[in-house]
């Protein structure tokens, strides 16, 4: 099915050829995807807003206007708010406008992809924040506009607490702390590290402290709770798009926890403050080999040995602290325009990837390498302005894309290549996986939580962490707040664990196809945009996955390669 391509990189014009959207067609002369008018209008404005939308996040973000060739002038935040606002409430006019019941079947399933995607893209800038528009999107967080501003008012105050954390004098942040979490050699010095992060811990709990029912992490449960039973649960969504039977995600998550214990960790349960010490060891190898200043060429020279050259690719990094940038306590990819067909061929999108790094280390190129595999994705997409963002279902296929380039880090071949490092089989499973276990904790801990959203959160967290991943549980602390996704989107960590399974088994298909590219394939880049990315939603992740491996979605890859650490 999939036939390995020649060594060298495809030309532009071959690439966009291979890229040729199979499921609509397009109109040169008129610009246009459709021969509806009004529905033309609908796409038009759907574009408009995404350009509008990817604006706002990068001037936003980058405390900075956007400047002339970055989005079509310069633009400060007050004008790229104006036409944020503006151009959702255009759009919102022209679906309310829409007479659906006369759409063709490809227009029919191009609306159903813009009001899919439309939540998860207004719940990011603020000033759409409690906006009504004409379409009447139902609102996240079962339409209680209050829990929309507390959840964002959380994040932010959990984001900051997490920026400015105190450790024997010595000002860290959250992923400052997880590194050296992993190299400490000090088991006290590894609690007071852990302990640390306790102001973030009580941004969640509230002032009445783990079991204060009404702390502002368990109002967010009990609202995100009441949509899960409305709407469904993401994590079953996103499971189900993947091809995999929803009902067992959890069976399968425990079984990874359980061969990842045997592999990996000791028999005794460890503290909490020790588990990344426990599993760190090749990062405490090879830590001190990638400083700061190596992340970027580390990243750009991987990158350009697959056929991605962040340059040409048009990928912009703003990934280290200055002053004036607000703070960016998760890292993320967007992209400033989407992808446009032209008379004349493709337009591709600008990917722009945010972070906010103080130091290098391996995992911060492992989420430095994950944030350019979502770069790649949006370089990739060659879909109609209706299909070019995905539907919330799509999240999962979406953050394993990023995996796929991401996971490669903990490759003894590229740790070779890179670092001049000699790196053992053992080493390079138990380094990759040990984040995937959180993950997967992650996943049990949202699940049951929202089955059971009166039962206490430290009480749920404790309960995984001995039982599954091997972790004494603490129930006095809520050390399960480590990661502000639990906060501005319930059910999004589940898409790590569930992408990692399908990363498995698209890397082991890939290697098989293609052989390995730790140390460099200039096809592989194209090779995996016209088989993977560049449909956006235009088509199921189910679909190019039955495709792609020749078969269903199964964990069997991801057991075999942790067996490999045995």
């Amino acid at each position: 099915m999939c036939q390995r391509s020649g060594s060298a990189a495809a030309s532009p014009a071959a690439y966009d050829a291979a890229m040729e959207p199979r499921f609509s067609t397009f109109d040169g002369a008129s610009d246009r995807w459709t021969d509806d008018p009004a529905f033309a209008a609908l796409e038009d404005a759907y574009g408009a807003y995404q350009d509008a939308w990817g604006a706002w996040m990068v001037g936003h973000h980058r405390g900075a206007p956007i400047e002339a060739g970055e989005g079509g002038g310069h633009a400060g935040e007050a004008a790229l708010t104006e036409n944020l606002v503006g151009s959702r409430r255009v759009l919102g006019e022209r679906i309310a406008a829409i007479d659906a019941e006369r759409l063709g079947p490809t227009d029919l399933a191009a609306l159903a992809n813009i009001r899919a995607s439309l939540p998860d893209l207004d719940a990011w800038p603020e000033p759409l924040d409690g906006l009504e528009f004409a379409e009447s999107t139902p609102a996240r967080d079962d339409d209680e506009p209050e829990i929309a501003g507390l959840r964002r008012s959380t994040f932010e105050a959990w984001g900051s607490a997490m920026a400015d954390l105190r450790v024997d004098g010595e000002c860290l942040d959250r992923l400052s702390v997880a590194a050296r979490l992993g190299r400490e050699p000090d088991p006290a010095a590894r609690n007071r590290l852990f302990v640390a992060m306790a102001p973030g811990w009580a941004v969640l709990d509230g002032p009445g402290g783990p079991n204060d029912g009404d702390g502002p992490y368990r109002r967010l449960v009990r609202a995100s709770a009441a949509r899960w039973r409305r709407d469904g649960s993401p994590v079953a969504a996103n499971a189900a798009a993947l091809g995999m039977d929803p009902a067992a995600v959890e069976p399968t998550m425990r079984k990874i926890l359980a061969a990842f214990r045997r592999v990996a960790m000791p028999p005794e349960l460890v503290e909490p403050w020790d588990y990344r010490y426990v599993t760190g060891g090749l990062a405490r190898r090879l830590d001190a080999e990638i400083p700061l200043p190596r992340l970027r060429p580390i990243n750009d020279a991987h990158l350009a040995g697959i056929g991605a050259d962040p340059g040409a690719l048009g990928i912009t990094y703003d990934i280290v602290p200055r002053p004036g940038r607000p703070i960016i306590p998760t890292a993320f990819t967007v992209s400033l325009e989407i992808a446009r067909r032209t008379a004349t061929g493709w337009r591709p999108a600008r990917p722009w990837v945010f972070a906010t790094y103080t130091e290098g280390g391996l995992g911060n190129l492992e989420e430095l390498l994950h944030e350019s595999g979502h770069a790649l994705h949006y370089a990739a997409l060659r879909a109609r302005p209706a299909f070019s963002s995905w539907p919330a279902d799509q999240t999962a296929f979406v953050e394993a894309v990023a995996d796929i380039v991401g996971w490669t880090v903990h490759e003894p071949a590229f740790l070779a290549r890179h670092l001049g490092a000699s790196v053992a089989t053992r080493e390079s499973v138990i380094s990759r996986y040990a984040g995937v276990m959180l993950d997967a904790c992650w996943t049990l801990f949202e699940l049951e939580l929202h089955r059971h959203p009166e039962r206490a959160p430290n009480e749920v967290w404790a309960e995984i962490a001995e039982g599954d991943l091997g972790v004494v549980g603490h129930p006095e602390w809520s050390w399960w707040g480590h990661r502000g996704q639990l906060i501005d989107g319930p059910g999004y960590l589940a898409n790590y664990a569930l992408g990692a399974v399908m990363v498995a088994a698209v890397r082991a298909r890939i290697r098989e196809v293609r052989g390995d590219w730790a140390e460099g394939d200039p096809g592989w880049n194209d090779f995996v945009a016209e088989h993977l990315l560049r449909f956006a939603g235009a088509r199921s992740p189910r679909d190019i996955l039955l495709e792609f491996l020749g078969g269903p979605l199964t964990a069997g890859p991801l057991l075999a390669d942790l067996a490999r650490g045995a």
